[in-house]
């Protein structure tokens, strides 16, 4: 595919906390896309300056010109607040708001990019006319071999989480013996339909997530099934009717071992 020609800026948002030596990657894998215009890696740090301040300082003497910008912001916490999903939309829908592009994306801080994964959003954008199309992704191992258990990760029962896998073979989100997951979103298929995307995968008008934003509010029952701010969000979109499409190529690297699949054995109910 042919990278498209006058391609308007775009802001790749990432949060992160905690883990510098993972965010070095997710820089470099943001300045390797091929997308021809102008791109601003916005890096929001949660209340971590201090371990983020040298890398910061680092890549603004290196950052490679105009078109490949890294802009960072720094934001302590509020008292009370605890990592997980409701700071994390905060913090997501403050940086849309920091954002000044009409189009941003997202990428957490231990996931990687194919190069051609922003300029393959931007040509589906363009092709169908959607304010919010997404890919889809690889599972990989944090070592980097691919994730080939027959097990979705993100459910806490393990029994559970094989009976979830079986069930997504039927509409071929998951295939045997790939690590490639197949997000669906596209509405029409009835209610039965498989509607999942992580928030690495899209590529927004900016102008829409300002009018549907992150939702910020989480309650229990949310704990238990695992909803993030990806699935809220998800939600939103669907009730609001916004027409999304996915451009069903895998150029998002999902590194399992994250907030969302990786629970402690002491985590109190509604602790997030």
């Amino acid at each position: 595919m042919s990278a498209p020609t006058g391609a308007v800026p775009i802001t790749v948002i990432t949060v992160t906390r905690g883990r510098p030596d993972l965010l070095r990657r997710c820089l470099d894998t943001v300045r390797a896309q091929d997308f021809p215009g102008p791109v601003t890696h916005l890096v929001v740090v949660d209340d971590d300056e201090s371990a983020y301040r040298p890398l910061a300082e680092h890549t603004a003497r290196n950052d490679r010109g105009p078109d490949r910008v890294t802009a960072w912001h720094f934001q302590p916490r509020s008292p009370g607040d605890v990592s997980g999903p409701p700071v994390l939309s905060r913090l997501r829908n403050a940086a849309v708001e920091l954002a000044g592009t009409p189009l941003v994306s997202f990428l957490d801080d231990d996931n990687l990019l194919e190069s051609h994964h922003l300029s393959s959003l931007l040509h589906c954008m363009r092709r169908t006319g959607s304010p919010a199309v997404h890919s889809q992704c690889r599972l990989i191992h944090q070592d980097g071999t691919p994730y080939l258990e027959a097990r979705h990760p993100w459910v806490r029962d393990a029994e559970a989480a094989r009976s979830r896998y079986l069930e997504l073979r039927e509409p071929c989100v998951y295939v045997p013996w790939s690590n490639v997951l197949r997000d669906q979103v596209e509405p029409g298929a009835g209610p039965g339909r498989v509607r999942n995307a992580d928030t690495s995968e899209w590529l927004f008008e900016r102008a829409l997530l300002r009018t549907v934003p992150f939702p910020e509010t989480y309650d229990v029952d949310d704990w238990r099934n695992v909803v993030g701010e990806d699935n809220k969000l998800l939600r939103a979109l669907v009730a609001a009717d916004v027409p999304t499409v996915s451009t069903h190529m895998p150029t998002l690297l999902y590194t399992l071992g994250g907030y969302s699949n990786a629970f402690r054995d002491d985590a109190v109910e509604g602790e997030w």
